[in-house]
């Protein structure tokens, strides 16, 4: 029998006696083969005559009579089923020769893209689709549902925390309006109420708004209701133009450039003084009103409230550094008026006596610890999720461009790129760091006013 020479079909010169049969398998191929000179002489050793022919889908049955020539020259000859094939469907395995082919590990039908084949289908599947397909509990779905809960909690705790900080701030801030401003119209105090510019006219009526400042600085740890203490000297500030005077003829000299000069006072120094002026005439200060730009009222004062603003149920400290500007750079005859309090939280320096910590105090702590542990857990799912969607690409790209020479587009690598578990995993970035900052904040173990910073950390992450 001439032998075949192709390497797709099986080369019957080169088999064991036992192969040729069909019982056995050609050698170093691991398939069974046939002997077809053999099966038409009928002299069929050691084997019935059904089991010449190779038949993967277990459909062999005994030969028929009559059936054609077994020659092994035309395929057609043979019944589907002797083929290696499905009764009813073409037999794709059969050569022109008719000899079974041989099947190919790699390329198209392969056992490797059937298997890539499938990966990238489960890939694609919505996680509901995924759970019909396996029966197996979405356990970052239900992290995500249960971290939602407890993160929105979390955030209502931090409001509740954050609103009597900023209610304390802007009730500070009116009370100083109230010993530092002369002549303060509650009405002033109504968000968008009709009141007028608070501004001065007369330089006379500037150093009677000076003195009301200045005694109220001295006498705030007496006379105020709040326990306010004074934490620096009362600086007095003069921003103006370098030279500028200006004659009845209005014949002026000007220079533009800016300089700025200070002068401070201290308690001892009130003492002794009697008003604003004298004590300005005392330090052979003269205010350039010709040339004036701005005035600075500076000074910082220490506060503490009895009051909790958080889990620990410890008094909190505080500073608020006041300054209060005097605005020319209209040069429209007025001067206006405004107050500007900047509060920072500090570190108080003693504690007598602590009051020890409530059930609720300790579950808003364990409520802390619980949302760092479940966004750091959802951040290790959806970055594995992330890593294993990049090997899954490089694979398929590199079955591609081996066996069809194809390489995936720049938008079919998107594909693999899923921006919710990226936007999942910023925001669990952002919740960590802010819930720990949180932490601190209501240890008290920062003497760092971040409540700003906490606030926009767990808002972005909430977003």
């Amino acid at each position: 029998m001439q032998s075949v020479t192709t390497q797709s079909r099986l080369n019957f010169s080169s088999l064991s006696p036992l192969a040729r049969c069909g019982c056995g398998t050609a050698t170093g191929t691991g398939l069974p083969s046939v002997n077809v000179s053999a099966a038409s002489s009928g002299q069929v050793s050691g084997c019935n005559q059904g089991g010449v022919f190779y038949d993967p889908l277990k459909t062999v049955g005994n030969l028929p009579a009559g059936s054609g020539s077994l020659t092994g020259s035309i395929c057609e000859d043979l019944p589907t089923s002797f083929l290696g094939g499905s009764v009813g469907y073409p037999n794709s395995r059969c050569s022109s020769a008719g000899y079974e082919l041989l099947d190919n590990n790699e390329g198209p039908g392969s056992v490797e893209e059937e298997e890539i084949k499938v990966k990238l289908k489960f890939f694609f599947l919505n996680p509901m689709d995924k759970y019909l397909l396996t029966r197996k509990i979405p356990w970052k779905l239900c992290l995500q549902i249960l971290k939602a809960v407890i993160v929105t909690a979390q955030l209502w705790a931090f409001a509740d925390y954050r609103y009597a900080h900023t209610s304390y701030y802007t009730n500070q801030a009116i009370t100083m309006d109230h010993l530092f401003i002369k002549d303060w119209d509650q009405a002033r105090e109504i968000q968008g109420a009709e009141t007028g510019k608070l501004a001065l006219y007369r330089q006379t009526d500037f150093y009677k708004f000076v003195d009301f400042a200045i005694s109220g600085w001295a006498s705030v740890e007496k006379n105020s209701f709040g326990p306010f203490f004074r934490n620096s000297s009362l600086g007095f500030c003069v921003e103006h133009y370098r030279a500028a005077n200006i004659t009845r003829d209005l014949l002026f000299t000007l220079d533009t450039q800016l300089v700025e000069h200070c002068i401070y006072l201290h308690k001892e120094q009130w003492n002794k003084m009697d008003n604003s002026q004298e004590w300005l005439r005392g330090e052979n200060f003269t205010v350039p009103w010709q040339a004036l730009e701005r005035l600075y009222l500076n000074f910082s004062l220490t506060s503490t409230s009895l009051r909790s603003f958080g889990p620990d149920p410890g008094p909190d400290c505080f500073k608020f550094m006041t300054r209060i500007t005097f605005d020319n750079t209209d040069h429209d005859g007025q001067i206006s008026i405004s107050q500007d309090v900047k509060s920072a939280r500090i570190q108080c320096s003693s504690q007598t006596a602590v009051t020890p910590r409530s059930t609720y105090s300790q579950l808003i702590m364990s409520h802390n610890i619980l949302v760092i542990i479940l966004c750091s857990s959802s951040l290790i799912l959806c970055l594995r999720s992330l890593l294993r969607a990049e090997l899954l690409k490089y694979e398929a790209e590199f079955f591609l461009g081996r066996n069809y020479g194809l390489s995936l587009t720049s938008s079919e690598k998107l594909e693999f790129l899923n921006l919710w578990y990226v936007a999942i995993s910023v925001n669990d970035c952002l919740i960590i760091a802010g819930s720990a900052i949180k932490l601190l904040l209501e240890l008290k173990t920062t003497g760092e006013d971040y409540w700003d910073m906490c606030s926009l950390m767990l808002g972005s992450g909430n977003f």
